[in-house]
């Protein structure tokens, strides 16, 4: 009966263009399942159990707006995805793996409603430990940086391969992607990094930073204009 269901779940997935307010190109990406959350987008796999991406923009005016804090805050299952879809904070439990979050609490915690959202498993995938606490980290800051230098910018964050999986199916990925689109200067920055700890606690920002071009061609994504 569950393979039935998968079936059906794979079967009426959406195969047009992912398109978002949050970012002003169409992604050409294939989508199980697309939630629509308060401040960001989830493209969503069910195979994976975690999203392929999501999408959203950084307004500089509310990067250091009240800045809740995530005291009190648990990751929780996201009850707008079928049961066979889901994925559960116990999956990460002893995995060696943080919970990281794909739309940051750090640049959305301007509201505690949208800031609960981020801790939504349907925004959670694996990744190592010093890549989440220290790298990935400075990826994030430095995204808030432009938002606050240039106003605002358009940002997917997402994941690709697989080096294996967690409990429940949770897929690890091989590889944690960042897209900056700064509409100020019409310009685009990205970052691509293994989901690794070696080296990750003293490497440089510019170490990962590459062509969006280079991303595309690795995680198999598309950016184009509508």
């Amino acid at each position: 009966m569950k393979k039935i269901i998968f079936f059906l779940i794979v079967t009426s997935s959406i195969l047009f263009a992912f398109s978002t307010n949050y970012f002003p190109f169409k992604i050409q990406y294939h989508c199980d399942r697309i939630l629509h959350k308060t401040a960001f987008d989830i493209c969503y796999s069910c195979k994976k159990k975690e999203p392929n991406f999501v999408t959203y923009t950084l307004y500089g005016n509310l990067v250091n707006k009240n800045n809740y804090s995530r005291k009190g805050l648990s990751f929780r299952p996201d009850y707008d995805l079928p049961r066979i879809c889901r994925s559960y904070s116990k999956d990460y439990v002893h995995s060696g793996y943080d919970r990281g979050h794909n739309a940051e609490n750090a640049s959305l915690d301007y509201s505690r409603k949208v800031q609960r959202e981020t801790f939504l498993m349907s925004n959670i995938s694996p990744q190592a430990k010093w890549l989440n606490r220290k790298y990935w980290s400075k990826v994030e800051r430095f995204s808030r940086y432009l938002a606050v230098k240039y106003r605002k910018v358009n940002v997917i964050t997402g994941n690709c391969g697989s080096i294996g999986h967690l409990k429940n199916n949770v897929n690890i990925p091989k590889w944690w992607y960042k897209v900056i689109y700064i509409p100020k200067l019409h310009e685009f920055i990205g970052f691509l990094a293994p989901n690794t700890n070696k080296n990750m606690k003293t490497v440089k920002l510019k170490k990962y930073l590459v062509p969006v071009k280079e991303i595309e061609q690795i995680c198999k994504i598309k950016i184009e204009k509508k």
